[in-house]
């Protein structure tokens, strides 16, 4: 590693840093040649500790950086509390799957998933009991989602799920994500869950596959709630 390297570099410096003050020492200033190797030895060790100092130190902060670059790197891509893609990378790889499916007339679909009761339970146990919720709802995605599907933060309490397949397909998975999430046992904590689906159709947009799966929730809130939907046209939101 870089170390190593550090350490064979401080090994030729120091050697050759001492054995020209050797020769200096014993041909120009004639001193003993015994006297001219001990002080030339002393001068390796003296030079070699220093620039093995350095070295490390050098090693040490380059380690720091790269670590505080990776966790940049990471905030920005992914959700501090949920370790699922933020709002802004999501919509950035879903505007790539769209264009994707688009241009390979493969099937897309989305669904959103909201904790509809999300609001009172934060009020009711605050943001640290309510951080863990999301934490808990976030890892029951990540486990039951395939290679290819993604999966983010959409708002305080949404997330959306992107997969290259039809609305029928996607609604068997959305109706075991209903299930699993139904079974979260959290300080007796129940959730609500709403969960709306739909698919690409050729003539929509990304807003307008974003804004179907958004009416879909809607359309499950007015049914009563807690509950799966979908839409195949504008129905309820102008």
């Amino acid at each position: 590693g870089l170390m190593f390297k550090f350490f064979i570099f401080d090994i030729l410096f120091s050697f050759l840093f001492s054995l020209s003050t050797y020769v200096l020492i014993e041909k120009m200033c004639n001193i003993n040649k015994n006297i001219s190797l001990i002080l030339s030895f002393v001068i390796f060790i003296f030079i070699f500790l220093i620039s093995s100092v350095l070295s490390y130190y050098l090693w040490n902060m380059k380690r720091k950086i790269e670590k505080l670059t990776k966790k940049i790197e990471k905030m920005s891509k992914f959700d501090e509390i949920t370790d699922v893609y933020n709002k802004d990378f999501l919509i950035e790889n879903l505007e790539k799957y769209f264009e994707v499916s688009k241009r390979k007339k493969i099937p897309l679909s989305i669904m959103i998933l909201e904790i509809e009761n999300f609001k009172s339970l934060n009020e009711k146990y605050g943001h640290e009991k309510t951080n863990k919720i999301l934490k808990l709802v976030s890892d029951i995605l990540k486990k039951n989602l395939r290679g290819m599907d993604i999966v983010g933060r959409y708002s305080i309490n949404e997330f959306l799920i992107a997969t290259f397949s039809t609305k029928e397909e996607f609604l068997n998975l959305a109706k075991r994500l209903h299930k699993l999430l139904k079974e979260i046992k959290f300080n007796n904590i129940e959730l609500n869950i709403n969960i709306g689906v739909t698919e690409r159709k050729e003539e929509d947009t990304m807003n307008d596959l974003l804004k179907k799966a958004e009416e879909a929730i809607f359309l499950a809130q007015k049914k009563g709630g807690d509950r799966i939907d979908f839409l195949e046209h504008f129905l309820l939101i102008d």
